[in-house]
């Protein structure tokens, strides 16, 4: 008896013989659901949403290379092997092109089958995950649109929807990077997915983790405006940074920047709301990468203790800055890069870790780059951090 949490697999194919095959074959895995024709097969694809689609090429009435142009239009993840009886690859070869995700010859081996589908299960489900999370990014961004729209005061909130904007750039810039890391993963292994299924999913774990930031980014926006207190928590800051770097890898992989990181913290832990410092810290990383000459530039970021204060140290070979340059880095809206720099990002990292009781200190040289020192006391007894 079929499960309902099973995946599903929808079989269209005019002849009994082999969906009978396919059917016995899958059943104890797979919810199987059986079509002779392409229009009953898009029927059930509109009320099932299977897993995967396996369907016969040639079939009268409408065929399979018919059929696969109306899944498309219904479904663009959804998996479609197709079957061919033919000598020729040709027509196969046109169903890839049109967006068939694999083919296989008549008589087929039924372990290639088994394989086939099992790969192409967890492609359809990894890429309607990535769709829900773009779909719900997008979703966020039109209520914050239509919430900002919606104020009367611009002035008053002005400043802080300026640092919402700029706090969601990193994370959100984060979203797109393994999204593009994804999207070469799925496009590598459009043919043989097998092995390299887990690192494609910590992609998609990363981007939902970044989502997830965007949203707590949001709430904590709106906690402003009613004046609630930081929740202060014992944060491992060792922990905290070794995070920070594993969310901008990405930026720093795209521009060819190498990332390094190191940490002597132990357990250590500081008194923080971790959302603020972890913005923060971020801040200051996504600047160095930025900074940092593609193909050749480095990023070294360490934490280390202090007697009794975990600093945390930020360095990079970009084009550094003037002394004069210096002396504004941390004005609200004074920014170096040219065109899509807002100025509040130092701003906002000073605002924050002085909240913390932590200090920020900038070197800096032209041409040779510059050294970011973050330092917070650290904690004798934890639970004292707790509001």
């Amino acid at each position: 008896m079929a499960n309902a949490e099973q995946p599903k697999i929808l079989v269209i194919d005019d002849e009994r013989g082999p969906r009978e095959s396919l059917r016995i074959l899958l059943k104890n895995q797979y919810n199987v659901l059986c079509a002779d024709s392409v229009d009953w097969g898009i029927q059930m694809l509109e009320q099932h949403e299977p897993d995967a689609i396996i369907m016969d090429i040639r079939m009268p009435v409408k065929t399979g290379i018919e059929g696969l142009r109306d899944i498309r239009s219904i479904d663009p993840n959804v998996s479609v092997i197709m079957l061919t009886g033919f000598g020729s690859l040709e027509t196969a070869q046109e169903a890839i092109r049109l967006g068939a995700n694999d083919y296989l010859k008549k008589p087929f081996d039924a372990r290639e089958m088994e394989e086939v589908i099992g790969r192409n299960v967890r492609r359809t489900r990894l890429e309607r995950r990535r769709w829900r999370t773009e779909k719900d990014l997008k979703l966020l961004n039109e209520q914050l649109t239509e919430e900002l729209a919606g104020k009367q005061s611009m002035a008053e909130l002005g400043q802080k929807s300026a640092e919402l904007v700029h706090d969601l750039r990193s994370p959100l810039t984060a979203v797109m990077g393994y999204v593009e890391l994804l999207a070469d993963e799925l496009r590598s292994c459009r043919e043989q997915m097998g092995d390299r299924w887990s690192e494609t999913a910590e992609y998609l774990e990363m981007i939902e983790k970044s989502a997830l930031r965007c949203k707590e980014m949001t709430d904590m926006w709106l906690s402003l405006s009613r004046k609630d207190p930081q929740r202060m928590q014992p944060v491992p800051i060792g922990e905290l940074v070794r995070d920070v770097i594993q969310t901008v890898d990405p930026q720093a992989v795209k521009r060819g920047v190498r990332l390094e990181f190191s940490s002597a913290c132990g357990l250590s832990a500081i008194a923080a709301d971790q959302l603020q410092i972890v913005r923060a810290i971020q801040n200051v990383v996504v600047n160095a990468i930025e900074a940092s000459p593609e193909q050749c530039g480095f990023v070294r970021v360490s934490c280390e203790i202090r007697g009794d204060l975990a600093e945390v140290q930020v360095a990079d070979n970009g084009c550094g800055m003037s002394q004069e340059q210096i002396q504004h880095a941390f004005d609200p809206f004074f920014t170096t890069k040219k065109f899509n720099g807002t100025g509040l990002g130092l701003f906002i990292t000073k605002k924050v870790i002085e909240g913390h009781r932590g200090t920020i200190h900038l070197q800096s040289r032209p041409a040779v780059g510059t050294l970011v020192s973050i330092r917070f006391p650290i904690l004798d007894r934890p639970e004292a951090a707790i509001a």
